[in-house]
């Protein structure tokens, strides 16, 4: 069914309840972090093994954002969204129901399957629903969605954790998705076009390998660097898994994932500049809260409290930055984000030190937020209106692979700049933590500069070749 056969009330049901999914998915993945102390007190587990609460959610995320493009072309609307909430509501009752942590990891992988097809197949939704002329409010509202769960979860989750024992985060998730899957089977019709596909058994084995190694790599080299064998292990056969992969898509009669899609320069333009932009977001999201409380010795939840307003103001500015995108296109808008954003970074690096009030870096970090905002969503929007429709499921799986595993990469070198400051120190000391700050800091405004310049190549990004 086409968007011109669906009524106005028809659309906005299934924005409503497509939006809505997503946002469980996205709240799921930043629920668990203050949770970490009590689930490690009941199973008796150490700080490395926790973090796999968080890893496996993302690994099991990233092998299947490639495949969904196949099950998008292959299965109804409909019947996908259904089955991606119900792998979702199902690891949640596990999770809820775990008497052991590695039954709680098998529920964060199923929570991850569900939420691993739910946000690329958002994307795709909204981008068929709305003409090329409004997809840029589209964008936005999936940007507001997307970055409001970051900004509230942290609240929720520690106000529950404080009162509440570590499955109550579970109460909240496992109704909502239930209610979201009544909504599903009473109000989902079909969106999607199907076409003719075959599985191929040997692809999604090398986007498993490829994917999921290249990103358990990244997270270990972020904590032990090139010296952890099992490091230097997920990184080869990661990186040697997807040079197969993509060499067999190329190949074979129906790939499960079209990276043919790069050929069209606006989109692999749009995606390289995402790289920059989204390692960018990330690594200014992840380096202050650790500032505040490695350089200014403040508490955790003092980090915490930093960050807030600029998620928030992500979460508005994306909005914003959709209806901007539809009036003016996506060139002017990436190139006045990433000129802020430089500003910012800049900024950042003359003005933090060990004595900077809250209010001071608060601010700084919303305006870097609201330049990241005039960034992302409009990138994605133009990229993909590049592409024509029925290459939409492709181009948003492409997409977001490339900057998932991009921006990995991309907060990995820029957090080394710290790493390196810190070298020989046994203990963390404010000062030269504080140095390492300012040089990721001045890294990260000559990679806003290039993207400033990349940008300067987009078109408006409303009209497919």
């Amino acid at each position: 069914m086409t968007r011109t056969e669906l009524t106005k009330t028809q659309r906005y049901t299934i924005v409503s309840i497509t939006l809505s999914a997503s946002f469980l998915a996205v709240l799921t993945q930043f629920l668990f972090i203050t949770a970490f102390p009590k689930i490690m007190a009941e199973f008796q587990i150490n700080s490395t093994e926790v973090q796999w609460l968080t890893t496996t959610y993302m690994v099991t995320i990233a092998i299947m954002i490639p495949i969904t493009a196949y099950f998008i072309d292959t299965f109804r609307t409909k019947t996908l969204m259904f089955s991606a909430m119900f792998l979702y509501f199902l690891g949640t009752l596990i999770g809820f129901l775990s008497p052991s942590f590695s039954l709680l990891l098998i529920g964060r992988v199923f929570q991850g399957l569900g939420s691993g097809i739910m946000i690329p197949l958002m994307q795709t939704i909204l981008f068929l629903l709305f003409p090329r002329e409004r997809r840029g409010f589209a964008m936005g509202l999936a940007g507001l969605v997307i970055n409001v769960a970051p900004a509230i979860a942290p609240p929720i989750s520690g106000v529950l954790i404080k009162y509440l024992d570590w499955r109550a985060l579970f109460y909240i998730s496992l109704p909502v998705a239930g209610l979201i899957l009544i909504l599903i089977f009473l109000f989902m019709d079909n969106i999607t076009r199907q076409k003719e596909t075959k599985i191929d058994p040997t692809s999604i084995l090398l986007s498993s390998l490829g994917f999921g190694g290249l990103l358990i790599g990244f997270t270990n080299l972020q904590e032990s660097g090139l010296s952890n064998m099992t490091t230097v292990i997920s990184l080869s056969v990661g990186l040697f898994s997807l040079i197969l992969f993509v060499f067999r898509q190329l190949r074979v009669p129906v790939p499960i994932l079209q990276v043919r899609v790069l050929a069209v320069p606006i989109f692999a333009l749009a995606s390289t500049i995402a790289i920059l932009s989204f390692s960018l977001l990330i690594a200014i999201e992840t380096i202050l809260p650790m500032f505040v409380q490695n350089a200014q010795e403040q508490s955790a939840f003092y980090g915490g409290m930093i960050v807030m307003p600029g998620a928030l103001t992500l979460a508005g500015m994306s909005l914003l930055a959709g209806r901007l995108f539809d009036k003016y296109g996506g060139r002017i808008i990436t190139i006045v984000g990433f000129s802020v954003l430089i500003l910012s970074t800049i900024s950042f690096a003359i003005v933090l030190s060990t004595e900077t009030p809250f209010f001071v870096t608060a601010l700084l970090f919303m305006v870097a937020m609201a330049s990241a905002a005039l960034i992302n969503m409009p990138l994605m929007t133009a990229g993909i209106n590049a592409l024509p429709d029925d290459l939409i499921p492709h181009g948003t799986s492409v997409f977001n692979t490339i900057r998932q595993f991009g921006g990995t990469l991309g907060l990995t070198f820029i957090i080394s700049f710290i790493t390196r400051a810190e070298a020989g120190s046994a203990t963390i000391n404010p000062e030269s933590y504080l140095t390492g700050v300012k040089t990721a800091f001045v890294v990260s405004s000559v990679l806003a500069f290039i993207g400033l310049v990349l940008s300067f190549f987009m078109n408006r990004g409303h009209k497919a070749p």
